[in-house]
């Protein structure tokens, strides 16, 4: 995606997040247990934060270089709004291609933070459209929740050595398509990997995968990172439960 477009998104976004958030900021994020819609605000305002720390410092900063996020609910639209332009004006200062430290070993730029900021903010924007009551939730922006499947997928089966052991799933395979799109997996014991010719774009010929899940865009990427059931109505799933069920374990740890 073009980096401007992504300003643009987190700029949106941002702005869905807080206006949802701020009608209640008492309320229940019901996709992030214990969280209230102020816990939200401050969660996201402070992922902005250390992301501005990371470019400026050239590393990961530490804790005592953080600053608190403001107690009173009354005081955190503001502050919000002032990290949030912050955020925008140290990305837009910057090439994508600069380096910048990231927790994503693959990529140590600063175009990482460009994407990752706009997904962090549309699914967390809707975690406020949610918190703010039955039919407050819209959807991800199609070509950004492509991205989005992409990005989650990308880190599922990057290999951070955490991944439980599950010796069941081991040769299951699952393609996703979306929006032209196509994304083949295939499940060992240890993690999800890529399976061959996953970056063809175009219907494999070859043996149908074990499960297959095509729909929106929006909708798949907000059932890999949990805010809707994986599986449920809103994506087609065709093949076998299991696979299913081996995908749902892996999602569920790569979104702890």
């Amino acid at each position: 995606m073009d980096a401007k477009h992504y300003l643009d998104l987190i700029l949106a976004d941002s702005d869905r997040l807080l206006a949802a958030a701020a009608s209640d900021l008492d309320s229940p994020v019901p996709s992030c247990p214990d969280w209230t819609a102020a816990d939200l605000v401050r969660h996201v305002g402070g992922v902005y934060e250390h992301k501005i720390l990371c470019m400026r410092l050239g590393r990961m900063p530490e804790d005592g270089e953080r600053t608190t996020p403001p107690a009173a609910a009354a005081d955190l639209p503001a502050w919000f709004t002032r990290v949030r332009d912050a955020l925008l004006d140290e990305l837009a200062s910057r090439d994508p291609g600069q380096p910048s430290p990231t927790w994503f070993p693959p990529d140590q730029t600063v175009g990482f933070w460009y994407r990752r900021m706009a997904h962090e903010t549309a699914v967390h924007r809707v975690d406020a459209e949610q918190a703010a009551g039955p039919g407050r939730e819209t959807p991800v922006d199609p070509e950004l929740a492509a991205d989005g499947v992409d990005e989650f997928l990308g880190f599922l089966t990057h290999d951070f050595g955490h991944w439980a052991v599950r010796p069941d799933d081991a040769g299951r395979t699952v393609s996703l398509r979306c929006a032209g799109r196509r994304w083949d997996l295939v499940l060992t014991a240890e993690r999800v990997a890529p399976a061959a010719g996953a970056a063809d774009p175009a219907p494999s010929a070859d043996t149908a995968p074990d499960l297959l899940i095509e729909g929106d865009p929006s909708d798949l990427l907000l059932q890999l990172w949990g805010r809707h059931p994986l599986g449920d109505t809103s994506v087609a799933c065709t093949g076998d439960p299991a696979a299913l069920d081996a995908l749902r374990s892996r999602t569920r740890e790569a979104t702890r």
